[in-house]
């Protein structure tokens, strides 16, 4: 007994020096009860930043839930309490402030106890925290050393759970130790080999470790046995589900999951194999809706049964066509669909992964103000104005107006109701608030019954605007040098940030899958033709992430296919490690788009993540951060 209590001791030891800036009000906090912390930001990045906001990513059986947690200000320290569910085995907090989050490497967290212990569960949930979930999910350290002890301790206390990770285990003993992790993986997988009867379990469990050691060949000898040898295991049937997913052509796509259906034989009438066949439904009504297929798109949108996945499906086919400004008949009608759904949804038990009903429906309105104002857009194609009005403005209104896209459209549909006063009055805030758009510009000039001139008018509006987005800016600087790199261009060009000393460098990382990235494009083009005459401003579009064979052939066709006249730049892949790419983990990005904006010493002074606002919001943060870094202003000032 006195063992365990030694363990359980150097296991709180070990989460309350992980947790260096977040102290919980429990060191043992149980399943089912309130969670509260303090959490406090001096010496970290959002120390001098207001409106902090924390995110819960929890861990309930196999699935994680995210919440946001309130927080009270309390002098320099926040506070925050959010329920837990009975099911919860592990919470992680994320702290952010506007673009800016907190990024201690060792992350916030806590495990839950039963009775104040960590059991073997415990250890196991710490263990998977440390070597993956921390990584995977919070983009934080991996620390395979302390992965490698709650293993141990796990396996201590229950050695039956030995039988089912230890393949994680030796990989975060390769992890810590090569040498010593190398053999003790040969040493299970000879065990494995020389078993008489392999088991699907065993070949995966190999395969992985191979894969693992970097042995793609031997890694794909085994895929081929398991494939061979369990035709219609488990592996086999998610690699084919897979391929499924991954197909693209529709009709392709249908005759994968037909043959699917068959050769596993799925039985609609079970329920284990109806929820499998069931998940493809969405994604073949997705791929008939992209090959403009009304009449497949409903054949399987009518066989989805929950009410979410179905209004998803609906809105998403709609937007699209929406945007290209096609199809509009029968988009509306399943547009309007979309909005009955989410609120019929509404009086549905809550999901086992909400805590309350009254977050499951805030949920339902987060996705209502989202679908309405694809149905007021469609309303509007079709000349609809009054209604597209009455929907736009619940858009906005159940979001807050947060949305720069949604509001300018708000702006738009009431000018186009004549509603002269509102348009102003609406303009104006959103103007001043620095989302103002050349539509909206436009709007308010046919509603403006001012005497002074509109365009000093709308001058002055501007330069508020302007005046509260540099205050804000000038809080936001930094102040550190950019790692250096050379990088190929499109055009096999070599470009180095030493030959660009002097200058404003923008570097954007991006990739062709990364929808955000490309959202973002238009407003970078209007800034890199804004700077084009200014010899002492750069922009680079460093493509990453991207891990086709043929990943310069991809990017070169997409780039050919736009309008864009960016320097593209290569990101180089590790040799160590071909998973990651060399320069965007020397700037230590978690996700992509990030602009960062250097100045001319190359020292970074703005790192910029996401997109989520307009082309002219775009272009008039660059202009402060260009302007900032330009004048080489020091954050303190």
């Amino acid at each position: 007994m006195k063992k365990l209590l030694l363990l359980t001791a150097a296991f709180t030891a070990m989460l309350s020096a992980a947790a260096q800036t977040v102290k919980f009000t429990s060191n043992t906090p149980a399943p089912g009860q309130p969670l509260s912390f303090e959490y406090d930001p001096t010496g970290g990045e959002l120390a001098k930043l207001a409106d902090v906001k924390c995110q819960a990513i929890m861990l309930m059986g196999k699935q994680f839930k995210s919440t946001k947690v309130e927080l009270k200000k309390e002098g320099a320290i926040y506070k925050g309490t959010m329920p837990t569910a009975d099911s919860i085995s592990l919470v992680m907090l994320s702290f952010t402030a506007g673009d800016t989050r907190d990024k201690n490497p060792n992350g916030y967290f806590t495990a839950f106890y039963k009775n104040g212990v960590a059991d073997a569960k415990t250890h196991l949930v710490l263990a998977d925290y440390y070597q993956t979930i921390s990584v995977g999910y919070m983009g934080w350290k991996r620390n395979s050393e302390k992965a490698v002890q709650e293993y141990e301790m796990a396996f201590k206390m229950d050695p039956k759970l030995k039988a089912t990770n230890e393949a994680a285990y030796l990989g975060a003993q390769y992890d810590v130790d090569k040498e010593k992790g190398l053999g003790m993986i040969n040493a299970f997988m000879k065990k494995l080999n020389t078993s008489k009867a392999k088991s699907e379990t065993d070949l995966v469990t190999i395969m992985g470790l191979y894969t693992k050691l970097k042995k793609k060949s031997q890694a794909d000898s085994v895929k081929a046995i398991i494939l061979k040898d369990f035709p219609v295991g488990n592996y086999a049937y998610s690699d084919r589900a897979n391929g499924v997913f991954r197909e693209n052509d529709a009709v392709k796509k249908e005759e994968k999951f037909n043959a699917l259906v068959k050769d596993f034989k799925l039985d609609a009438k079970k329920k284990a194999d109806m929820a499998k066949i069931s998940s493809f439904y969405s994604n073949l009504a997705s791929a008939y809706g992209t090959a403009k297929n009304n009449q497949k798109f409903e054949f399987y949108t009518d066989k989805i049964q929950d009410k979410n996945t179905l209004a998803g499906a609906y809105n998403s086919y709609a937007w699209a066509n929406a945007e290209k400004k096609e199809n509009l008949e029968f988009s509306a009608k399943i547009s309007k669909k979309s909005l009955e759904l989410i609120e019929a949804a509404k009086n549905d038990p809550k999901p086992g992964y909400f805590d309350t009903q009254e977050e499951y429906v805030k949920s339902l309105d987060g996705s209502y103000a989202m679908y309405a104002d694809t149905y007021a857009l469609l309303l509007a194609h079709l000349n609809n104005y009054a209604e597209a009005l009455k929907y736009q403005e619940k858009a906005v209104t159940m979001n807050g107006f947060t949305n720069p896209e949604m509001n300018d459209r708000y702006v738009n549909f009431l000018a186009k109701n004549g509603l002269n006063e509102k348009v102003v009055t609406y303009a104006e805030k959103f103007i001043k608030d620095g989302k103002g758009t050349d539509q909206m510009k436009s709007d308010l000039k046919a509603a403006y019954k001012g005497t002074t001139p509109f365009e000093t008018y709308y001058d002055a509006l501007e330069r508020e605007a302007i005046a509260a987005e540099r205050a804000k800016f000038v809080k936001e600087m930094i102040d550190m040098p950019a790692p250096k790199f050379s990088l190929a261009n499109l055009k096999g060009e070599t470009v180095s940030l030493d030959q660009l000393k002097g200058k404003v460098v923008i570097v954007d990382y991006w990739a062709t899958w990364c929808g955000p990235c490309i959202a973002s494009f238009p407003g970078m083009q209007k800034a890199v033709d804004k700077y084009k005459s200014d010899p002492n401003v750069v922009f680079l579009f460093v493509n990453t992430w991207q891990t086709e064979e043929n990943r310069e052939k991809v990017v070169k066709d997409f780039i050919g296919g736009t309008p864009y006249t960016f320097n593209v730049l290569l990101d180089t892949k590790n040799k160590q490690d071909p998973s990651k790419f060399d320069v965007i983990e020397q700037y230590k990005v978690e996700g992509i788009p990030t602009k960062f904006i250097l100045d001319g010493n190359g020292n970074i002074r703005f790192k910029k993540v996401g997109f989520g606002g307009t082309a002219e919001g775009t272009v008039k943060e660059l202009d402060i951060m260009i302007a900032l870094a330009k004048a080489g202003k020091e954050s303190s000032k």
